[in-house]
C-alpha cells in the first residue's frame, strides 16, 4: 500500500487569484480542506513537500496536521497549470478507515512472456478504477506476464487483488494480452463508476473558492 505521510499546513487568508499567486511566490500552494460534516477550511501546503509526497511516495492520503490538530485526507483534486509544471490548487478531503473512495491506480507489467509465438503485448487497460478504503489504496495493480500465452488474454476478472479492493471497470475487460501484428485492436471497455479519487456519500463543497 502507498505510504502515509505527515503533511504541515498552514491557514491562510484571502482568496481569488492575487492571494494565491502571492502563495505560489512563496513556495506554497493554496487548498480547502472539506468534508464529514465539518467547516471548510482553507489552508496552504509546501509546494516541494508535497511534489515530493505525490511524485516519489505516491501518496494519495496524508496526514495534515494543521496547527497541532492532524486530520487524514484524500487529495481529491490537485489542478496544474497549462504546462504541467506548477500546482495551482489542491483539494483534501477529510477520510477515515471506515470510508470507501474510488480511485484510479496503474497497471504495470512484470517480467516478460517466455513463448510469445511471433505475437506482440497489447495493453488496452494500463489503469484501473477501484473501491476501497482509503488506507488500503495500492500503488499499482502489478500483473506478472511471464505464462502469458497468444489466445489467453488476462481480463479484469482474473486479477489478483488487494484485500478489501474492488475493481469498478467491467470484469470482462482485457487488461493485456498477446497478438498477432495487424490485429485489430481491443477496445477499452467503460467502467462501471466514474474516475478519479472520489470520497463515497461525501459531502459536497460549498461557498467553492475562486482560485
Amino acid at each position: 500500500m502507498a505510504e502515509t505521510l505527515s503533511l504541515k499546513a498552514s491557514p491562510r487568508s484571502g482568496s481569488g487569484s492575487r492571494a494565491s499567486l502571492k502563495l505560489r511566490r512563496q513556495g506554497l500552494v493554496p487548498a480547502i480542506v472539506y468534508g464529514h460534516k465539518e467547516a471548510n477550511v482553507p489552508v496552504s501546503v509546501s509546494a516541494e513537500e508535497l511534489d515530493r509526497a505525490i511524485r516519489v511516495h505516491h501518496a494519495r492520503v496524508l496526514d495534515l496536521d494543521l496547527a497541532g490538530k492532524k486530520e487524514t485526507v484524500l487529495i481529491r483534486e490537485l489542478q496544474w497549470d497549462h504546462l504541467g509544471r506548477t500546482m495551482l490548487h489542491v483539494d483534501f478531503a477529510r477520510v477515515s478507515a471506515t470510508d470507501r473512495v474510488k480511485v484510479t491506480i496503474p497497471v504495470e507489467l512484470r517480467n516478460s512472456p517466455k513463448v510469445s509465438g511471433g505475437a506482440v503485448l497489447d495493453q488496452p487497460l494500463h489503469a484501473l478504477h477501484i473501491e476501497c478504503s482509503p488506507t488500503q489504496i495500492p500503488e499499482a495493480i502489478r500483473i506478472d506476464i511471464t505464462n502469458l500465452l497468444l489466445g489467453a488474454p488476462i481480463h479484469v476478472r482474473e486479477l489478483q487483488l488487494p484485500p478489501g479492493v474492488k475493481v469498478l471497470d467491467l470484469p470482462e475487460a482485457v487488461v493485456v494480452q498477446l497478438k498477432l501484428p495487424g490485429a485489430e485492436p481491443t477496445p477499452t471497455a467503460i467502467p462501471e463508476a466514474g474516475v478519479g479519487p472520489e470520497v463515497i456519500k461525501k459531502e459536497k463543497k460549498t461557498d467553492e473558492e475562486a482560485e
